[in-house]
């Protein structure tokens, strides 16, 4: 088969993420082609990608965290169809998590375990979707985007769980008048929805009348304006394209009522779903500490679900505690047995936490051993400024991460400049996006070493590629290629 971009469809597959593509590239196609796998190149515009006009303007006009990678849109999508198709790989290139929200911040701050409450004023939806529509059409102009995420978490209107029954109705009579209300509550009030998961687990969703109330406020504006997105993506790329519904950026797992709901109620508004990711209760950056039987059963709950509706599940926050761990012992065999292997799977920060950790392990005295030190240093000092100034990072977890690292370096308890400090590894993004007048120097300085460091380069390229490959070895994605051989888009 001919590499470079193509639409895969609802096919299982690695998803990653390239946040600075001219160091990464090399040894995630090496690894697909290795194992005769096709996968996904992606990054998410919500927080690591941005238009060029982002990314190419002064340095303080956006929040940092907005295009933090200093990679624009336009250039991660034509460097993964250049590279691809020169190295004979086939890839999907995703536009990933088109997020309406009104900070960049805000999404970081969450990850690293902050709890965001507040919903969105009209205005700032209004300002969000504008930006996505940015997003798109810069995604669009190169002719490369296969498959899109469109992310309306913020949207969720959370704050009905905690309004009583009598509440709840007089609120969807009021959102839902006459015969639209009635229509919503006949869909799915005491009805039967049966579900058999891959191991031969029988499955049931039954709602009651207040379920569906409940059900409907929550998501109204999720879905009215995820179908706008999909929409606004519909008419304007004029071909077959990929489509995941992310539900993972969610403060609480997702039930199967719910995702039932959501999905029916997406296909029935005119949307057609790939691939849904919900909130199967995996953290970013940490190994998955629960119950794994637990697990297991709750996942094939949900992709007994989502596989009734055309859909596979799209598991999200896939990077474990390091580069090395997955997502911790028996989490992929686990995620094996729940969907008989039919899932996608996403991971990328990691990359970039990779290969800071082979810089920090370089000799001491060596350039990339320097520029290691370097970033650190300035990513700390950044950190605590925006502590000390109340920062749009500033977050009082933050400041217990910078004052675990003090009190953990004055005990010996850790090495000066630990790549595996928490506040390092959930905020070193920023070396990225850190300027010296225009110039992202840091970032700059990473590819220079690399560029011009042949053995630190053949080690970034062989550690990249044996992380990809233990990815794709785990989750069982290798020769994946041979479903594109009797699946037609």
């Amino acid at each position: 088969m001919e590499g470079g971009p193509t639409y895969l469809g609802s096919i299982p597959h690695p998803a990653v993420g390239i946040r600075v593509p001219e160091i990464l590239l090399k040894g995630i196609l090496n690894a697909f082609k290795e194992r005769s796998t096709v996968g996904g190149l992606m990054l998410s515009f919500g927080r690591e990608t941005a238009p060029e006009y982002v990314i190419n303007a002064p340095p303080g006009k956006y929040e940092i965290s907005m295009g933090h990678t200093g990679t624009s849109i336009k250039k991660y999508i034509t460097m993964a169809a250049k590279r691809s198709k020169e190295e004979g790989v086939t890839v999907e290139i995703e536009g990933d998590h088109l997020t309406v929200t009104s900070s960049s911040a805000k999404a970081v701050k969450r990850i690293s375990g902050v709890e965001v409450k507040g919903r969105l004023s009209r205005e700032e939806v209004r300002k969000s979707l504008k930006y996505i529509k940015d997003e798109i059409d810069e995604a669009l102009s190169t002719g490369h985007i296969n498959a899109f995420t469109i992310d309306t978490c913020d949207l969720i209107r959370y704050e009905v769980e905690e309004l009583s029954e009598s509440e709840i109705k007089e609120l969807f009579w009021m959102e839902f008048p006459g015969g639209e209300g009635r229509s919503i509550i006949n869909r799915y009030a005491r009805k039967l929805f049966a579900f058999e998961g891959p191991t031969g687990k029988y499955f049931e969703v039954r709602f009651k009348e207040i379920d569906v109330m409940r059900a409907a406020l929550k998501f109204k504006d999720s879905l009215e304006v995820g179908l706008k997105i999909y929409n606004y993506i519909k008419e304007n790329l004029g071909k077959v394209f990929g489509l995941e519904i992310a539900l993972d950026e969610t403060p609480y797992l997702t039930e199967p009522k719910e995702l039932l709901f959501y999905l029916d109620e997406w296909i029935r508004m005119g949307g057609h779903v790939n691939f849904v990711a919900p909130n199967i209760g995996f953290k970013k950056r940490e190994d998955y500490k629960g119950d794994l039987s637990e697990l297991e059963k709750r996942v094939e709950f949900l992709h007994s679900i989502a596989s009734s509706r055309g859909a596979l599940l799209s598991i999200h926050s896939g990077s474990g505690s390091n580069p090395y761990s997955g997502k911790g012992p028996g989490t992929y065999d686990a995620l094996l047995r729940a969907t008989s292997g039919l899932l996608k799977y996403k991971i990328s920060g990691v990359y970039m936490e990779l290969v800071f950790l082979l810089m920090a392990s370089s000799p001491k005295g060596s350039k990339a051993r320097k520029l290691y030190e370097e970033i650190f240093d300035r990513v700390r000092e950044y950190l605590v400024k925006e502590c000390e100034t109340e920062g749009p990072l500033a977050s009082d977890v933050l400041r217990r991460q910078l004052r675990t690292y003090e009190e953990e370096i004055k005990k010996g308890l850790r090495e000066e400049r630990d790549p595996t400090s928490d506040f390092f590894r959930y905020y070193s993004f920023i070396a990225l996006n850190l300027r010296d007048g225009g110039r992202r120097y840091l970032r700059d300085s990473i590819v220079e070493l690399y560029e011009e460091d042949g053995e630190f380069r053949d080690k970034v390229d062989r550690e990249v590629k044996d992380l990809t490959l233990r990815l794709i070895d785990g989750l069982k994605f290798a020769n994946n290629i041979s479903y594109l051989e009797y699946f037609k888009p």
